[in-house]
């Protein structure tokens, strides 16, 4: 990751999350943040597998149970820590972006030059 401007966003319950835009190399994506086991971590809103977002409800990431992150188009499982694929149709992991939290609140990227 490149040069970034940062905007900051509502931190998320345990087991909620936060959506937001930004822009990645001149394109606008939508990412979000999750809060498990008392940290946070960010990630850009996209299916490693078909490009579609995951979210099966609007913010809405988790599964019942609330120990993995759920695709709603064909159900990949992802770790909510590490973004890693821990099953279904997924080649890679999700996309991590960067956060930092100060005095309180959380930022998050508003525009990145690009994503490793």
């Amino acid at each position: 990751m490149q040069d970034q401007t940062w905007q900051a966003i509502e931190i998320p319950d345990e087991g909620g999350a936060t959506v937001f835009t930004l822009s990645i190399a001149g394109a606008r994506e939508e990412g979000f943040v999750v809060r498990t086991r008392g940290k946070l971590h960010a990630y850009i809103n996209r299916c490693p597998h078909n490009g579609s977002t995951l979210d099966w409800m609007p913010g809405r990431f988790f599964s019942e149970d609330g120990e993995v992150l759920v695709c709603q188009t064909h159900g990949a499982l992802f770790a909510p820590d590490s973004g890693t694929c821990l099953s279904g149709p997924c080649p890679r992991g999700l996309t991590p972006l960067p956060l930092r939290e100060e005095e309180g609140q959380l930022f998050v990227p508003s525009i990145l030059d690009a994503v490793e």
